[in-house]
């Protein structure tokens, strides 16, 4: 079947992470996507583990792609990735605002050569204000957007980062969701067009508290947001379980109490109304885990408690996920072959279509290894005049050393 994208092309300019999953994700979706790297290559190559010399971090957002490496700080490679743009439809980039501008390939450059370009431009602060020079990690965005300051709160622990790069991942989705309404003005107007997202308005989108925590209040009692009030609670086998209730509400303590037959605990006083709960919210929890710890299975501690609202999760690793029933049904993992027979285990993209395909492209490159291939067939050139660019280092390649090994 057709994927949805597959008459586009793209040039990916992104490195680290937020652009590079929007980059991934319009490869799912059968888009042809470029990455365009400098020659020092985009820095999460470097990060370790490694498998067969290829990082599982670059690989996990960048499979799919096709690998060139242009020097565009050159008048000569800034030129080369000019006549690439005419056969494009979008071009990514997440440099710091008024990069692009000075390397002579800004968004009014592009529309000269391609009136037709898209160009999705991720950055941490966005652009044309006090903050868009600065550097943008997903660390220093939680810091910043609210998010450590308000995990440490709840969690009533001294702040500490998430190892998990929320900012970035969910600013790659959101620039999906531009680039792809960009194009669908495209349609309607004939005309290109240039958005751009932020990493701190992204983060800020997809935080579900923000708008309790604008308000200054912090109730204890009552229905609450948040997932902070769901008991993580252990087994009898020694495994974890997460339970989505939260037994101070008078629901979720009735909950508990038909559950475990303790119709005493309705008399004791601390438990008596809903301010008392909250107060003994630990004494209450302690004797739930009691409760829980009689059973070794996330499934009988689901049905011992009942209601459909209430989940029982089993705590588990990514590669204990991955090797459940539900992984092998649904596809959610892919191998993807480092080249020569090794594989790196990532995450399949979540789209299942009814009458078109998408999905990861299980390959990835390594860097400039397609200069050749892209460079003939959409700009002609000659082995004589790569060989030349390669010599002059405005294109260059850094293959594996089994592979360069294997070439002698």
């Amino acid at each position: 079947m057709e994927k949805p994208l597959s008459d586009l092309l793209v040039l990916d300019l992104t490195r680290a992470l937020a652009g590079p999953i929007c980059g991934r994700l319009l490869s799912d979706l059968g888009a042809r996507v470029i990455k365009v790297e400098p020659p020092d290559g985009d820095l999460t190559r470097l990060l370790v583990p490694r498998v067969d010399g290829l990082s599982p971090y670059f690989t996990q957002y960048n499979a799919g792609k096709e690998c060139i490496s242009i020097d565009l700080h050159s008048e000569h490679g800034r030129d080369i990735f000019l006549q690439l743009v005419p056969h494009a439809d979008i071009v990514l980039e997440n440099y710091r605002p008024g990069v692009m501008e000075r390397l002579g390939i800004d968004f009014d450059r592009l529309q000269e050569v391609n009136p037709k370009i898209i160009m999705g431009s991720v950055s941490g602060w966005g652009h044309d204000n006090s903050r868009s020079g600065q550097g943008a990690f997903a660390s220093a965005i939680h810091s910043e957007a609210g998010v450590t300051e308000m995990v440490a709160r709840r969690r009533d622990e001294e702040p500490r980062n998430d190892p998990m790069s929320h900012s970035d991942t969910c600013t790659g989705l959101h620039a999906l969701g531009a680039v792809l309404a960009a194009l669908h003005l495209r349609d309607r107007t004939g005309n290109g067009q240039k958005v751009e997202v932020s990493m701190a308005e992204s983060t800020l989108m997809v935080n579900d508290l923000a708008a309790i925590e604008m308000t200054g209040q912090d109730p204890m009692v009552g229905f609450k947001g948040g997932q902070n009030w769901s008991p993580v609670l252990r087994l009898a086998n020694g495994r974890y379980v997460s339970l989505t209730i939260d037994i101070t509400t008078n629901d979720g303590f009735r909950y508990m109490v038909e559950a475990m037959n303790r119709p005493d605990l309705v008399e004791d006083p601390r438990f008596a109304v809903i301010e008392n709960r909250v107060e003994n919210r630990e004494a209450l929890t302690e004797i739930l885990a009691e409760f829980v710890a009689t059973f070794d299975d996330a499934r009988d501690v689901e049905a011992a408690i009942g209601p459909g609202g209430v989940i029982a999760a089993e705590v588990r690793s990514v590669p204990e996920l991955a090797e459940t029933d539900w992984a092998r049904e649904r596809g959610a993992f892919v191998d993807v072959d480092t080249g020569r027979g090794e594989m790196i285990t990532i995450p399949q993209s979540p789209w299942r279509f009814r009458d078109a395909d998408a999905g990861v492209k299980p390959s990835v490159g390594y860097r400039g290894e397609n200069n050749r291939q892209v460079l003939s067939e959409f700009l002609g050139f000659s082995p004589e005049e790569l060989d030349d660019l390669e010599n002059d280092a405005v294109i260059s390649s850094r293959p594996p050393r089994w592979s360069k090994d294997s070439d002698s």
